[in-house]
C-alpha cells in the first residue's frame, strides 16, 4: 500500500511538472533581449568603463574647488640656529621644534584650463555612453539572428515531418496498388527509398534545431540543454525610402556620435594642455605654527594672491597640444570612413529586404502550384495514367517550394532586423 502511495505521489509530481511546462508562456524576442542585456559580460565591462568616466568627470570638476592642506612635523637640528647681531651671536631658533600649518588654496583664473578639462571629461563620458548603446544594439541583433535561426529550424522540422507524412501516404498507396498487382515492385521500392531518405533528412533538421537552441541558450547565458519555447515573429518592414533611412542612420547611429564625442574630448584636452602656458592666478591663506621661544609670535596667519605665467617652456605644452589635435583629426577621418560604411550597410540590408519580399511572393505562388501538382500526380497515378516517378517528383517540388518559402520569409525578417540595426533603431 505504501509503495502504491509513493508511486502515486511521483506520478502526480511528474504530471504537475509537465502541465507547468506546457502552460508556461513562450519567450518573446523582447524577453530574450532583456535577459541577454542583463547577463552579457562585454556589456558589463562597458558599464564599468562608464562608471570610470563618471568618476573622471567628478575629478575634473574637483580641480576648481578649494584645496585644504594640513601639515605637521617635528624637527631635530644638531645645533641651535643663530645669527650675528652687532658683533654678538644671537640664537634665532631652537634645535628641536614642532611645526604645523593649515592652508586653503583656490584657483581664481587658469586661462580656462579647468573648464577645458571638465568639458573633455564630460565629452568622454558621453562617448562611452554611446559606445554602450552601440554594444547593446549589436547584442540585440545577435540575439535576433539566433532567435530567427531557431524559428527557421523549427519550421525545418515541421517541413521535414510534412515530407515524411506525405511520402508515408504515397508509399501506402503504392503498397496497396502493388498488393493488387497493379504496379511493379520497383515503384514500391522507389517510394520506400524516398521515405527512408526523408526520415534521414528529418533527423538532420532535428539536430540543426537542437544546435540552434543551444546557441540561443548560450547567448542568454543559460545551460545549453535548457528547454527553449519562443513565440513566432511578425515582421514589420520600414516604409521610408532608402534615402531617408540612410539620413536617419547618419543622424542616429551611436557609433558616429561616440566618435564625434571622442573627437571633442581630444580637442578639449588639447586646449587644456595649451592653457597651461597661460597666466594662472591663485588665492591662498592659512595659519602656521613653529615652536620657537626666541620668536615673538609662534603662530601666524597669512593670505596670498599669486600670479604665475610660463612665458616659455621650450614649446612643450604647444607640442603636446598639437599631438592631441592630430589624434583628434585621426578620429575625424575614421568618423567619415565609418559614415561611408554605414551608407553601404543600410543600402545592402534594404536591398536584401526588397529581394526577400519578392522571393516570398514567388515562393507563395510556387508552393500553391506544387501542392496542386502533387494532388494531380497522385490522382493520375492511382488511375493508372501517371507514373510513380511523377508522384515522387511532385512531392520533391512541393517540399522544395515549402523550404524556399520559409527561407525567403525568415531571410526577409533577418534583413529587416539588420536594416533596423544599420539605422540605429533596434
Amino acid at each position: 500500500m505504501q509503495i502504491l502511495k509513493r508511486y502515486s505521489i511521483c506520478l502526480i509530481f511528474i504530471l504537475t511538472n509537465l502541465i507547468i511546462t506546457n502552460i508556461a508562456p513562450a519567450e518573446t524576442l523582447d524577453d530574450a533581449w532583456s535577459v541577454s542585456l542583463a547577463n552579457d559580460h562585454s556589456l558589463k565591462a562597458v558599464e564599468k568603463s562608464l562608471e570610470a568616466a563618471r568618476f573622471e568627470v567628478s575629478a575634473a570638476k574637483g580641480t576648481r574647488l578649494p584645496k585644504l592642506n594640513l601639515y605637521t612635523g617635528y624637527t631635530y637640528l644638531n645645533e641651535e640656529p643663530g645669527a650675528f647681531f652687532n658683533g654678538s651671536e644671537v640664537t634665532t631658533a631652537e634645535d628641536e621644534f614642532l611645526t604645523y600649518h593649515a592652508r586653503l588654496a583656490v584657483p581664481i583664473y587658469t586661462h580656462f584650463r579647468i573648464s577645458h578639462g571638465i568639458n573633455a571629461a564630460e565629452s568622454n563620458l558621453e562617448a562611452v555612453g554611446y559606445e554602450q548603446k552601440a554594444l547593446e544594439q549589436d547584442i540585440k541583433l545577435q540575439v535576433a539572428e539566433i532567435y530567427i535561426a531557431v524559428l527557421l529550424s523549427q519550421k525545418g522540422v515541421e517541413v521535414a515531418e510534412s515530407h515524411v507524412k506525405s511520402l508515408t501516404a504515397i508509399a501506402e498507396d503504392v503498397q496497396n496498388l502493388y498488393d493488387q498487382g497493379m504496379v511493379a515492385i520497383n515503384d514500391l521500392l522507389a517510394a520506400q527509398v524516398s521515405l527512408a531518405d526523408a526520415k534521414q533528412k528529418e533527423l538532420n533538421v532535428r539536430n540543426h534545431l537542437d544546435t540552434a537552441k543551444s546557441a540561443y541558450n548560450r547567448i542568454l547565458v543559460r545551460s545549453l540543454d535548457a528547454p527553449v519555447k519562443i513565440e513566432a515573429l511578425e515582421f514589420s518592414a520600414p516604409t521610408d525610402s532608402l534615402e531617408k533611412l540612410i539620413k536617419q542612420a547618419i543622424e542616429t547611429r551611436p557609433e558616429l556620435v561616440a566618435l564625434s564625442k571622442q573627437t571633442e574630448a581630444l580637442e578639449q584636452n588639447a586646449a587644456a594642455q595649451k592653457a597651461v602656458t597661460g597666466p594662472q592666478i591663485q588665492l591662498s591663506g592659512g595659519t602656521e605654527y613653529t615652536q620657537n621661544r626666541h620668536q615673538v609670535h609662534e603662530g601666524l596667519w597669512s593670505a596670498n594672491l599669486s600670479v604665475s605665467w610660463d612665458i616659455f617652456d621650450g614649446n612643450i605644452a604647444r607640442h603636446k597640444s598639437s599631438a592631441i589635435l592630430k589624434r583628434a583629426g585621426s578620429l575625424r577621418e575614421k568618423q567619415w570612413d565609418f559614415e561611408s560604411m554605414i551608407r553601404l550597410h543600410v543600402r545592402d540590408a534594404w536591398l536584401k529586404m526588397q529581394v526577400s519580399k519578392e522571393r516570398i511572393k514567388v515562393a507563395e505562388g510556387a508552393l500553391k502550384q506544387a501542392k496542386e501538382n502533387l494532388d494531380v500526380s497522385r490522382n493520375r497515378y492511382q488511375e493508372g495514367v501517371g507514373t510513380n516517378t511523377d508522384v515522387l517528383n511532385a512531392e520533391s517540388l512541393r517540399i522544395n517550394s515549402r523550404v524556399n518559402y520559409e527561407n525567403a520569409y525568415y531571410d526577409y525578417g533577418l534583413a529587416i532586423m539588420r536594416l533596423k540595426r544599420a539605422t540605429g533603431e533596434i
